[in-house]
């Protein structure tokens, strides 16, 4: 009789008891990394592959462990789904290795990863791949070695040649030596000595994990700390030298001092934090940095190259120090630390206000059961969720459980994670794809190893090595890029982080102030607790929060504007508010959700427009560049001197991007310091994080930006919003246009006027008369709601079904109108067979994007109240690309 050891289902929301020891059964059923879809396989997509367990790894090999296993002629990454003793009827290949430093999933983790496979059509590892340690996946190498096996007579290629001379000469050696020494991928030479059976590939595990780089360190020792400096170095004589021990026993005096902390009940531990510096030779040092407690301070260390930046000291005025015994320079591995994670101040919890209090009592009470219980937080912007958060988080600390927070992007990071820092310094660890190879490991670990019992980041945040989650917020839960696109699996946070809190025994805080439609419709039912704020808070007095009023929002209709003669780029309204904002000395946002200075170029003899030859839409002109870009697929052209049709070298541009606006900024208001905040702006040397710096250190008295300035951000300076045109999003084929206009007006608007009364904001529209734009106008979300969930139910789209999105790419546009057609009848088959009679096919239909990087794209839509009914009984062809519950059907 077949044994399985399967996970068991962690029915309790307490900390996970200590595992017991592995069972040792000779066989494991194993979901690899692989490339063929089992979707597609009658096995289902929840399909394993069985291998044998060596005797080496019986006894260490567990259910949830993370494996190396061949597959094919390569090792490949697996999780060990189950182990037995049943003997397959075919020859299992060995489990080649355990993944170093080991790591396995657990039980709620493995429940997660299934939940998502069946509900995001997505093969199991895909699911977990998430969950796995930063770089596992790039620790296998390739190796090639000679047979030995004689040559053809017909004679090799010269570099087929020159490939087994190296490898006589260095025996095994890696694939990637290989291709450095020839020069040349060996795409094709190496398939083909396989075939002759000359050479054959080695997979081997190479047990490595990212590492800080090692940076210089001077600390300062004990004879530098005896009296004065002025006794141990003539200031007169050798002023740098003196520079440098006033330096270190400054900074020496800030760490080992730490009352604010140790008073206001921070930490006990504050050197432990962001400014920990590495142990020099002989220190004590845990396996993550080393440890300090306030009570016991140690001479402090400073990089080397701060110490040259702040004393204009040389490596020679260094020696001179060392040499008289005050000072010790050493090597230590780098800070892996996030430069956002360092407090700038103890921030103590303020008072609430009513309204907050009320929303707090059953947040509060939920944590505190420790049992599932899922909230939707609805304020307005400005109206203190972060506080209710952060309340929230030192309340699950208490318990002893864990906290994720999740931002829609890492540019929203920065200022969420300064607010957290300042109120928990040493324990918040953020996570995120910026971050470097070595940086985002040591999180990763601090993580597992509960030394960093918060954890923020956008979506993959989700996935942390957190064994005992207490609380998950998902902040500005109605933003778009909480789903993944792509790769696998195209899942949604809020649904992963609402089973994640079901499995954990959490508590889900689902907070914005414009909820998803369907979120709020959820709250409405009772399937979600509704928490709501409604009145804005304002810094506090003596009396407490102050509370502030919304800033006045006008609607500027520009074809009145243009019957009045006025064809300018910004409505005479507009201008009037720009120029008083400056003069006031604050600051204005502009906002316009296009890049680019033009957003097509056309020739005005013939008229050509350029298009992209791979993608067929408009490319839009850059002028910082003067470069053609394709916002596709990232297609480059120069700018063209002559119309590539007709030869006319008069060619126009047309349309309005952030360029536009930026150039018109600066011929409008001279003396104004503007700054341009889109994703054209952000380079290697400059991240969001800096823009946001110089925003708030007045730097800059006008933002142009796109989305990526409308989104939860907390400018205490700007009291002017201009929305230069309202209608981008409105007109697209997506019946959540209304529904994304309504929130980016209402978010970005949301910017002006957080610090005080009289924030105003100017909004541009050909459709004033649109139910959304009038409903931001007022910030009236109820009103939206109602008429946008009539809208809903009255053409069945979510709330009121669900929806998969199947796409399909081929270079031939008959081809897929053909796969189309059959796929269509494939679902209406799955659809009869599982019973569903409301199911409606949307297509199949060219994509709104009809052609991308030489392919057409076609897609279908389905739309049904039991679409998991239907996906259960489907079998996806290769060729189709499925996206359930997908926000965007462009």
């Amino acid at each position: 009789m077949k044994q399985y050891a399967v996970a068991p289902p962690d029915e309790s929301p307490a900390p996970a008891p200590v595992s017991p020891a592995p069972v040792a059964l000779p066989y494991a059923e194993v979901a690899v990394q692989q490339h063929w879809n089992p979707h597609a396989q009658a096995a289902g997509r929840l399909a394993t592959l069985t291998y044998s367990v060596p005797p080496f790894l019986r006894g260490r090999l567990d259910v949830g462990q993370l494996i190396w296993a061949p597959l094919r002629q390569k090792l490949v990454l697996g999780i060990v789904i189950a182990t037995h003793d049943e003997e397959p009827d075919f020859a299992a290949r060995d489990v080649h290795a355990l993944v170093e430093p080991e790591f396995r999933l657990g039980a709620h983790q493995l429940e997660l990863a299934a939940w998502i496979a069946a509900r995001y059509c997505c093969t199991l590892f895909e699911a977990a791949l998430p969950m796995l340690p930063p770089g596992a996946s790039r620790r296998s190498v390739v190796h090639l070695v000679a047979t030995g096996a004689p040559p053809p007579l017909g004679g090799l290629s010269p570099r087929a040649r020159r490939l087994l001379t190296l490898l006589e000469e260095r025996g095994e050696t890696s694939l990637a030596d290989l291709q450095e020494a020839l020069g040349s991928s060996l795409a094709t030479v190496v398939p083909g000595l396989e075939r002759l059976g000359l050479v054959e590939r080695i997979a081997r595990v190479v047990h490595d994990v990212p590492q800080a780089r090692e940076e210089r360190f001077v600390r300062l020792l004990d004879a530098g700390l005896a009296g004065d400096v002025a006794d141990l170095v003539n200031p007169a004589r050798a002023p740098k030298q003196a520079a440098v021990l006033e330096l270190l026993r400054r900074q020496a005096r800030i760490v080992g001092r730490g009352a604010w902390s140790a008073e206001r009940g921070a930490t006990d531990e504050w050197s432990a934090g962001p400014d920990a510096m590495p142990a020099a030779p002989g220190e004590h040092s845990s396996a993550h940095g080393p440890r300090s407690t306030l009570h016991a301070p140690r001479p402090t260390a400073l990089p080397l190259g701060d110490i040259y930046r702040l004393t204009g000291a040389n490596r020679q005025i260094l020696r001179g120090l060392e040499e008289k015994g005050f000072i010790e320079v050493f090597g230590a591995p780098g800070r892996s630390e996030p430069s956002s994670l360092r407090p700038r101040r103890y921030e103590a919890p303020p008072l609430l206000t009513p309204e907050q209090a009320r929303a707090w009592a059953p947040l509060a009470a939920a944590i505190e059961r420790r049992r599932f219980a899922p909230f939707l937080l609805h304020g307005v912007t400005g109206s203190g969720k972060t506080e209710l958060y952060l309340r929230a988080a030192a309340t699950a600390l208490r318990a002893g459980r864990q906290v994720l927070v999740l931002v829609p992007e890492i540019a929203l990071a920065a200022q969420i994670v300064a607010r957290f820092a300042n109120r928990f310094p040493g324990k918040v660890a953020v996570l995120h794809s910026a971050l470097r190879d070595a940086e985002r490991y040591a999180q990763w670990e601090l993580v597992r190893t509960r030394e960093r019992p918060i954890v923020i980041g956008p979506r993959s945040a989700l996935f942390a090595p957190a064994p005992d989650v207490g609380l998950i917020v998902i902040d500005e839960e109605h933003e778009t890029s909480y789903k993944q696109e792509a790769p696998p699996p195209r899942y949604d946070a809020r649904a992963v982080g609402e089973e994640l809190a079901r499995l954990t025994g959490a508590t889900l805080v689902l907070g914005s102030a414009t909820p998803d439609i369907g979120t709020r419709h959820r709250a409405e039912s009772g399937d979600l607790g509704l928490l709501e704020l409604r009145g804005r808070v304002g810094p506090a007095t003596g009396g407490g929060p102050a509370l502030l009023t919304m800033p006045a929002v006008r609607v500027v209709d520009l074809r009145q504007e243009l019957r009045s003669g006025h064809t300018g780029l910004f409505s005479r309204p507009l201008v009037e508010l720009l120029r008083d904002t400056l003069a006031a000395g604050e600051q204005s946002i502009l906002f316009l959700n296009r890049r680019g200075l033009a957003t097509f170029v056309q020739c005005r003899p013939c008229g050509q427009v350029l298009h992209c030859p791979r993608c067929d839409i408009p490319l839009v002109y850059h002028g910082d560049r003067e470069l053609l870009v394709c916002h596709r697929c990232n297609g480059r052209e120069p700018r063209p001197r002559a119309c590539p049709a007709c030869g006319s070298p008069d060619i126009s541009y047309f349309g309005v991007g952030t360029q536009r606006v930026e150039r018109e900024v600066r011929a409008l208001l001279p003396k104004a310091r503007v700054l341009r905040w889109d994703q054209d702006a952000i380079t290697a040397k400059v991240d969001a994080t800096a823009l946001l710096a110089r925003v708030q250190a007045h730097e800059v008295d006008v933002v142009v930006g796109t989305q990526m300035v409308a989104k939860g951000l907390d400018l205490p300076l700007v009291t002017a919003i201009g929305v230069i045109n309202a209608d981008t999003l409105l007109n697209l084929p997506d019946f959540r246009a209304g529904e994304r206009t309504f929130q980016m007006l209402t978010q970005v608007a949301g910017r002006a006027g957080r610090r005080g009364t009289g924030g105003r904001v100017v909004v541009q529209s050909y459709t004033p008369e649109h139910y959304a734009i009038q409903a931001a106008l007022g910030h009236d979300y109820a009103d939206f709601y109602r008429e946008e969930l009539d809208f809903r139910r009255r053409h069945r789209y979510p709330p009121f079904s669900r929806l998969a999105r199947f796409v399909t790419r081929h270079a031939d546009e008959a081809v897929c109108a053909l796969e189309g057609e059959r796929f269509a009848r494939t679902v209406a088959l799955a659809a009869a067979t599982a019973g569903v009679d409301d199911l409606d096919l949307l297509g199949p239909a060219p994509c709104f994007a009809a052609k991308a990087r030489d392919l057409y794209q076609w897609q279908l839509i389905l739309r049904s109240g039991h679409l998991d009914a239907i996906l259960s009984e489907l079998r996806v062809p290769p060729a189709w690309q499925v996206d359930v519950d997908p926000l965007s059907l462009l």
